[in-house]
């Protein structure tokens, strides 16, 4: 195992030295790597930990060693966003000194903050042109479509489905994760983004970059990876995440010239979603809260309150939640939880109030950056905003960032957010 990773590390260091967007092509395509853990020395690492930090410390060497660029070092770097970035990180390292678990805490501001962050860096300052953003869409294509091909195979009988989802009713793929939601948490935003891509026209980029034979397998790919995302989810019975999708189809129909097919679609899926026994029984449950997954939730919900009013303005820290709760659940609540599982309850607890308003003015920024330049690069701009509602909405009733492959997925969309709307009045760039 050492061995395969020191020459996986050197190969990866080279793609990084000499083609960086080749090297963040990969890491979307190795995000769920992080699975892979390991230790050096002392220190615990993952596989997506070590390809964030090569690089990173590849594009910091080059730009500094980069005789081309004049003046001082800290202008040769691109921090587009960087106030809220830089508070962000803050409010993390602010959240680990309050924290009850100092250790743990590192290790998930490392995970979930720094290493994002340093990504996000390396991504706006290396990847300029369309076909660049392709190679990383694609990476991530291609990373989903595995993650739903396992998922298949677990529901078939080809694998096994570990941690005894595979005797639940429904029967739950886990796919290459322990536990079916992070199937939804990993492939909802996802889906969300290639829905966009392939419903919604962008007539200056379509009628100028590919034609004919080119055209045909892109449009293969798109839509071979919307089926399998989407069957994976099925099979993985991710309620929050097909809620989010289902939001972020409604937002993408807006701006799709089949608007009327995609409503029709919707209407017929909720038709035989309250038609079919066992999803309308599963509807009602949901709703008058005799479903064991939603009493669970409004039962931790209302623990995390509790916690929130007591430290209504720095929360109690990063990697307190399974610490604290014990003191403010419900006597009967025996359950174990990393989070609340609910994006604002999560970074509110875990981050303090100034970090969930700092989040929120991030996701703010992202939005405002998409309507401003929606109308001269709608395809891609849809595409990730659909992401991001995905993200948003499913928060509601899961925390779809606190995880290494989440907290990375979150950051390079922002990134590709603030690279298009840099380039997008480039005829260089839309050419390209």
């Amino acid at each position: 195992m050492s061995i395969l990773l020191a020459i996986f590390c050197i190969i990866f260091l080279i793609i990084s030295w000499y083609r960086r967007d080749y090297a963040l092509s990969m890491i979307a395509l190795f995000l769920p790597s992080y699975l892979i853990r390991f230790k050096i020395a002392f220190l615990p690492s993952t596989v997506l930990e070590i390809m964030i930090l090569i690089v990173f410390l590849a594009w910091l060497v080059r730009t500094l060693s980069d005789k081309s660029r004049s003046g001082r070092w800290l202008s040769r770097f691109w921090f587009p966003w960087c106030w809220p970035v830089l508070f962000f990180v803050l409010a993390g390292a602010i959240a680990v000194i309050i924290s009850p678990d100092t250790r743990q805490a590192l290790g998930l501001w490392k995970a979930y903050i720094v290493e994002p962050v340093m990504l996000y860096l390396v991504l706006v300052n290396t990847i300029k042109t369309r076909k660049q953003i392709k190679m990383m869409v694609f990476g991530l294509g291609i990373s989903i479509a595995f993650i739903a091909l396992i998922a298949i195979w677990q529901y078939i009988g080809w694998m096994e489905i570990p941690g005894g989802y595979g005797y639940e009713i429904p029967k739950r793929a886990t796919s290459v994760f322990p536990f079916p939601t992070a199937v939804g948490k990993y492939i909802g935003p996802l889906l969300g983004l290639f829905l966009g891509l392939v419903l919604v026209k962008n007539s200056n980029e379509d009628t100028k970059e590919s034609t004919g034979k080119d055209r045909l397998w892109q449009n293969a790919f798109l839509w071979g990876v919307v089926s399998f995302s989407f069957i994976a989810l099925i099979l993985s019975f991710s309620r929050g995440a097909l809620v989010g999708v289902f939001a972020s189809v409604l937002f993408i129909s807006i701006y799709s010239k089949w608007k009327k097919f995609i409503l029709a679609g919707i209407i017929i899926a909720v038709i035989l979603a309250l038609a079919i026994p066992v999803t309308r029984n599963n509807i009602i449950d949901v709703f008058n809260t005799s479903d064991i997954s939603t009493d669970v939730h409004l039962v931790m919900w209302k623990g995390a309150v509790r916690i929130i009013k007591d430290n209504p303005i720095t929360g109690t820290g990063l990697a307190s939640f399974p610490v604290v709760y014990d003191q403010y659940k419900e006597a009967s609540h025996t359950e174990y939880f990393p989070n609340p599982d609910h994006l604002i309850l999560s970074l509110w607890i875990e981050m303090g109030l100034a970090g969930l308003i700092i989040f929120a003015w991030i996701v703010v920024k992202f939005f405002k950056s998409g309507i401003r330049i929606i109308k001269q690069d709608r395809k891609w701009v849809v595409a990730l905003l659909a992401s991001m509602i995905v993200i948003l909405v499913h928060g509601f009733i899961d925390t779809p960032y606190f995880k290494n492959d989440l907290a990375a997925m979150f950051w390079l969309l922002i990134g590709l957010m603030v690279i298009i709307e840099n380039n997008n009045h480039s005829e260089k760039y839309l050419k390209k």
